[in-house]
């Protein structure tokens, strides 16, 4: 390690912590303790990452808005694939920086990676996926956004599309208020809700989580299994309910109402996942999935993320165009398509059986029809039942 710098004091060494993300990029920087962060989450406790933390820097860089939009209305996946990879990149970097920064001053800091980091509690057990620092809780806490319906942290110029980072500091920070809750601009519109196929947020209003840091509530609502969520994002399946819209995956296979009856077509449709051919643009780099099987994860949803902005306006926009792209299909190349709902419907039911199985379900008949979304839009169904072949 360097010898450090002439030291600084407690409020000099605040302000520059606020300044050096900005002057790299970043929109927003926000500063929680050891106290400010009193009786949060156990992925709160600053020290599990750097034994004697005191403190944490948590901040945002800004995701291209452009991109944003030509993916929800699947005019362009690569470009936003690759806007977010680098945007993570950057985040990345500027955390990195920023603790070596500090150390040079004779603070012990660590860089905590934005994302597809997580704790190893349970080793060998890689369906417990809780990471080493929740950036979202540190940032409503430290005044970088609010908690929207979602969950997500909604930023005040750019909603949840950002990307959150945190470096984690033995030095003594001055932290940063919450904003204030009456200008939080989340109406609970439902957006959000009504953009994710999976029913990630189907409890709706009624189900509330609150959590208390250092003093202060925060509420959002009642989440259902992360593996419903991952189900989708990672594009192993896609089609919305109405059979009207998709994400940017080609697949169909059924969504179960009840998160018990998710573990048997998840394995199904991640064997198909892993047989389709990869999508052009890359991917997230996920440990976990490349340790199973090789190949990256590619952004297909997020919706509930990309459909939220600041202004009511743009949000309905958003919302439009994710239900006006259409219905993603694979063409024999490899490449995306977004089509009619009856042209997509089409095109699976034309497969050959075999090919078809990487984007359908095979036996639609042993999924209760009351218990999964969307199953009365499968080719195979409509076909064995003669139904018709529209959306």
């Amino acid at each position: 390690m360097p010898p450090p710098a002439n030291p600084l004091s407690k409020e000099d060494l605040t302000a520059k912590v606020k300044e050096f993300p900005v002057n790299y990029g970043a929109s927003i920087v926000g500063i929680t303790t050891l106290e400010t962060l009193t009786g949060g989450p156990p992925s709160t406790d600053l020290t599990y990452v750097l034994e004697g933390a005191r403190s944490a820097v948590t901040f945002v860089v800004p995701l291209d808005e452009d991109k944003t939009r030509d993916y929800l209305g699947k005019v362009d996946r690569a470009g936003h694939q690759k806007d977010y990879t680098r945007t993570s990149i950057i985040a990345d970097g500027i955390a990195a920086q920023l603790a070596s920064f500090m150390r040079q001053f004779g603070h012990e800091t660590i860089a905590v990676m934005q994302n597809l980091v997580f704790r190893n509690d349970k080793p060998g057990d890689l369906k417990q996926r809780t990471p080493d620092i929740s950036h979202r809780y540190l940032a409503v806490r430290g005044g970088v956004g609010w908690f929207g319906f979602s969950g997500n942290v909604l930023t005040p110029d750019h909603g949840p599309n950002v990307i959150l980072v945190s470096v984690v500091t033995a030095a003594e920070l001055i932290p940063t208020d919450p904003l204030p809750p009456e200008d939080n601009y989340c109406d609970d519109c439902q957006a959000c809700n009504s953009s994710c196929p999976s029913g990630f947020f189907r409890y709706g209003k009624t189900d509330k989580v609150t959590v208390t840091m250092g003093g202060v509530d925060f509420t959002y609502t009642q989440r259902r299994s992360y593996d419903r969520c991952s189900y989708v994002c990672s594009g192993q399946t896609g089609l919305h309910a109405s059979g009207k819209w998709s994400t940017w995956s080609p697949a169909r296979f059924p969504i179960p109402k009840n998160d018990e009856d998710l573990a048997p077509v998840r394995r199904e449709a991640f064997a198909a996942w892993s047989e389709r051919p990869e999508l052009t643009g890359g991917g997230m780099q996920s440990p976990i999935t490349y340790g199973k099987i090789q190949r990256d994860v590619p952004l297909t949803c997020g919706n509930c993320m990309h459909v939220c902005h600041p202004d009511p306006e743009e949000r309905k926009r958003r919302t439009e165009l994710l239900r006006n792209g259409g219905v993603i299909v694979q063409l024999d190349d490899g490449s995306l398509e977004a089509v009619s709902p009856e042209e997509a419907k089409g095109q699976i039911a034309a497969m050959e059986p075999e090919r078809r199985t990487l984007y359908d379900t095979p036996h639609p008949e042993d999924f209760d029809l009351k218990r999964y979304f969307g199953l009365r839009h499968h080719s195979q169904y409509d076909k064995e039942k003669g139904e018709s072949a529209g959306l």
